[in-house]
């Protein structure tokens, strides 16, 4: 393992202990999320800016909000790295208030409230919000049973990118045709090739990607989950072609994680561990990515960054249906 991913996955778990040990009551399935959202900035976990914006969100919303529903400490998290979380957050709630105007209440909007405010000017919120809604429904018209809440969060995202709402259903059924047989769950699919929707590369080279990266870590005793986490390495496909040292990587840091309490069959289980294996791997990969990126490809950073926005909502459904089950 190269010592620049070593570093990650150590700043990973002790990021992982700072949300355990501080926010006992909360949701453990989202403490390996808080975790991974600083260790994508390199930064350790700020305990107390986090209780802050967790009071923050708690004054401004009730009791029964979505806000403060499944990904409250995600959402919590989030907000703890803006520099001024109190004014962020209003304009969070502004938009929020435009997304409910055409969506139904859902766990997933208040993510997408939060890319939205990071992403777009203040101006085009209204544009975004209608070409999501015009995204949701085309969506919804190609799958009627599989379209549902989440999706709105995944509609609302792809809005974000410069494709048009024809050319990105467009992308996606491509994506989907290609990859349903090779899957069980067709939910899963679905969200993975919204993912991949934002990759420039042709079709069958960006899902040929993920089923290679799938076959082979399953090969080596290493079976990537088949659910709503399969959004993890559309992003992975997107960020390189060197497919086997991601491969290789995603073991490794697998087996380092298996060696920290909490990551083994008694804590989030392996399925969930092999899946932050992959973002952390991605992490590595999508900073090597950028760096190496200029001005002329503006739009391949612009849909990474979509891209892992996408596969974070995976988690945060992932997560939703876990604690659903354990519940």
């Amino acid at each position: 393992m190269m010592d620049s991913l070593k570093q990650r996955c150590k700043l990973f778990i002790q990021n992982r202990d700072i949300m355990k040990d501080n926010f006992k009551w909360d949701n453990s399935l989202m403490y390996p999320l808080c975790a991974s959202i600083y260790t994508d900035k390199e930064l350790e976990i700020d305990s107390n800016k986090v209780r802050m914006c967790k009071e923050l969100i708690k004054d401004y919303t009730g009791i029964f909000s979505n806000f403060r529903s499944v990904p409250y400490l995600a959402l919590t998290t989030m907000l703890s790295l803006e520099e001024n979380p109190n004014m962020k957050f209003k304009e969070i709630l502004k938009i929020y208030d435009v997304l409910k105007q055409e969506f139904h209440s859902s766990t997933y909007l208040p993510i997408s409230a939060f890319v939205i405010a990071d992403i777009a000017e203040n101006q085009d919120y209204e544009k975004i919000v209608k070409k999501s809604k015009d995204i949701f429904l085309k969506m919804k018209k190609e799958h009627p049973f599989l379209t549902s809440g989440e999706d709105c969060g995944f509609a609302v995202i792809t809005a974000l990118s410069d494709l048009s709402p024809d050319a990105a259903i467009s992308e996606m059924e491509r994506c989907y045709g290609r990859l349903k047989s090779r899957f069980f769950s067709a939910n899963a699919v679905q969200s993975l090739s919204h993912t991949l929707a934002m990759g420039e590369e042709e079709v069958k080279k960006k899902c040929d990607k993920v089923t290679y990266i799938f076959d082979e870590l399953k090969e080596r005793n290493c079976k990537f989950g088949t659910g709503i986490e399969l959004s993890v390495l559309g992003l992975l496909a997107m960020i390189t072609d060197d497919t086997d040292k991601i491969i290789n990587d995603i073991i490794d840091v697998n087996e380092y994680l298996l060696s920290f309490k909490g990551f083994g069959a008694m804590g989030i289980g392996k399925t969930q561990r092999i899946m932050y294996a992959a973002i952390l791997v991605s992490q590595e990969y999508k900073k090597n990515a950028l760096n190496a990126m200029n001005l002329a490809t503006v739009n391949s950073v612009t849909s990474i960054i979509i891209a892992q926005q996408v596969a974070m909502s995976a988690i945060i459904a992932s997560s939703a249906a876990a604690s659903t089950a354990n519940n």
